[in-house]
């Protein structure tokens, strides 16, 4: 398809109508179960994905856009997904409910039992059990009275559904009109150190303050991707001709020292945090951007092998132990690593490989968290160690029921819902995603594919596939090396973020609790996934304008030859 605006647009609207259907499908599920859908949230959905259909006109008609759009179109089209599914789950009331949960679960396995009862069960049988004796007969819904929503118009507009995705069409319009410009490519390309440490010293302070990797229900490291990228890419930019300067392979210690800095001061708010999962998206993208600056088969050689070995290493040390006891002299090679990996890391190379076996209550990792999980116990039931004692194997009962009550349900819960979509999916409405902690954000891909199965799980790897690879052909066309890597960085940090949650959620990877690009609720996390849409948008306009340049460029057409 070419990149005509009318034929993104067009493609726009029918995503618009698409998800209109959606809505409807969720309503007519839900008053199946016996509750009712906001029309104010749809209303609103639909009013977002109206805007950004229109935003490709406003910026043809005022900006002369002329870059790629199969960026924007692709990212719509997630954001679109993931509008959805929270609809669907902000809908149920046994999502929503903080306090009652069974109650509501209650309520909707009774309104099905009464609807399987009305269309099968015979007169006689209906009267058995003190109900009207009415002959089989088809639901009708209109007749019925469902539970109805809790949202207001107000309560919708101001919530941070609403706030939110609008800060984000607001920051990628933004980015949008400020990279365009010259000077501010070269104001970021000279002065990327002092971005970068502006960035780091209240990033720091806020991991130290945090709680569990959260200030409040925020997580404000999310847009530091941005200058982090910006402030390697602008050393990196100026090193890498450098960079080829190597002695087997390695470049000389004047010139990867300040990149190693640079590439080193992100990780420590991170490794305060003890996020593992941002640690692996950073160290991805700088190596992709690295792999993309330097020429040498030799120095790729020697990053790629590099990074296999720390990988290898890593794994080796956080397998689990009945695993390591499988093959000889491992248990010996991994209890130095062991001594240094993180607990959380363990935690979560076990949940990845044996996360339905909990570990014993001995290790190290999980001794703390059980022995918490048993003085509980305790204190509702004083007799417990006097039971213990006398059967010891309720220690184990005590070791599952913690492990799953801690760490493991949730993963678990994924993983069924994985199992139940099967190929096509229950259905929009008819599955089980509330059931799921956590479903729309980092699990969103694991309710996304219970109800519309591995299709729907394709067509969302296919939207991240179509919209990084349009990135890595905005970087590819890019004239300076800044706006190459930038392009790259930007389209690495959606690919490998959207690869390591989708991973995690079906087992490929160890789960890191990161959210889906544009597909997730969040605020900040959708705010610079929009950011770093504006900031590719920018650098395609700028790649077609430097085209029109050379095609109009006098020096660069051809020799006519006189023919006197």
């Amino acid at each position: 398809m070419k990149n005509r605006t009318s034929s993104h647009v067009f493609i726009l609207i029918l995503i618009v109508i698409l998800t209109a259907i959606s809505h409807y499908s969720i309503h007519y599920g839900a008053l199946i179960r016996g509750y009712d859908t906001s029309m104010a949230t749809a209303g609103r959905n639909l009013l977002l994905l109206s805007l950004l259909a229109v935003i490709p006109i406003i910026l043809k008609r005022f900006v002369r856009f002329d870059g790629n759009w199969t960026l924007y179109t692709s990212a719509v089209l997630l954001f679109s997904i993931g509008l959805t599914v929270q609809y669907r789950l902000f809908s149920d009331p046994e999502y929503t409910s903080r306090k009652d949960k069974a109650e509501a679960r209650q309520l909707k396995l009774r309104t099905q039992q009464l609807h399987y009862i009305q269309e099968n069960y015979s007169a006689e049988k209906k009267q058995m059990m003190g109900l009207p004796a009415t002959p089989p007969s088809p639901v009708d819904l209109s007749e019925e009275t469902p539970r109805p929503a809790d949202d207001d118009l107000k309560g919708v507009l101001l919530s941070g559904n609403t706030v939110n995705p609008l800060l984000a069409i607001f920051g990628m319009l933004a980015a949008f009109i400020l990279m365009r410009r010259d000077k501010v490519i070269a104001f970021l390309q000279n002065n990327g150190f002092l971005i970068v440490l502006l960035t780091l010293v209240p990033l720091i302070f806020a991991a130290i303050t945090s709680r569990a990797g959260k200030v409040g229900n925020m997580t404000p490291w999310e847009p530091a991707k941005v200058p982090f990228l910006i402030g390697f890419a602008a050393i990196l930019a100026v090193l890498y001709r450098n960079l080829a300067r190597t002695y087997w392979g390695i470049p000389r210690a004047k010139d990867v020292v300040p990149l190693v800095f640079m590439a080193v001061l992100p990780f420590v708010p991170f490794f305060v945090l003890k996020d593992f999962g941002q640690m692996m998206v950073f160290s991805s993208v700088y190596a992709t951007l690295y792999l993309v600056a330097v020429r040498r088969f030799s120095q790729r050689f020697v990053l790629v092998g590099s990074v296999v070995l720390v990988v290898a290493i890593l794994v080796v040390g956080a397998l689990p132990p009945k695993t390591q006891e499988k093959i000889p002299l491992l248990p010996t090679l991994a209890a130095p690593v062991k001594l240094i990996l993180p607990n959380r890391i363990q935690q979560r190379f076990h949940l990845w490989l044996d996360g339905f076996d909990p570990p014993t209550p001995e290790t190290s990792w999980w001794k703390q968290d059980y022995d918490e999980y048993y003085k509980r116990l305790v204190e509702k039931d004083p007799n417990l160690p006097q039971m213990l004692a006398e059967d010891p194997d309720l220690q184990r009962t005590i070791n599952v029921d913690a492990w799953f009550d801690i760490l493991a349900f949730q993963p678990a819960q994924a993983t069924f819902g994985l199992a139940s979509g099967g190929t096509t999916g229950r259905g929009l409405g008819l599955g089980y995603p509330e059931l799921i902690p956590v479903a729309d954000s980092d699990y969103i891909f694991a309710a996304l594919a219970e109800e519309l199965g591995l299709f729907g799980g394709l067509l969302v790897t296919f939207a991240l596939i179509v919209f990084v690879t349009a990135g890595i052909r905005t970087a590819r066309d890019s004239r300076d090396m800044f706006s190459k890597l930038c392009a790259v960085g930007l389209s690495a940090f959606i690919g490998f973020q959207a690869l390591v949650n989708i991973g995690g959620i079906t087992r490929a990877l160890p789960m890191t609790g990161i959210t889906l690009p544009f597909v997730s609720h969040g605020g900040f996390s959708l705010i610079t996934s929009f950011a770093m849409l504006g900031m590719l948008l920018a650098f395609s306009h700028r790649n077609s304008l430097d085209r029109r340049r050379d095609e109009f460029d006098p020096r660069t057409l051809p020799e006519t030859v006189n023919p006197q």
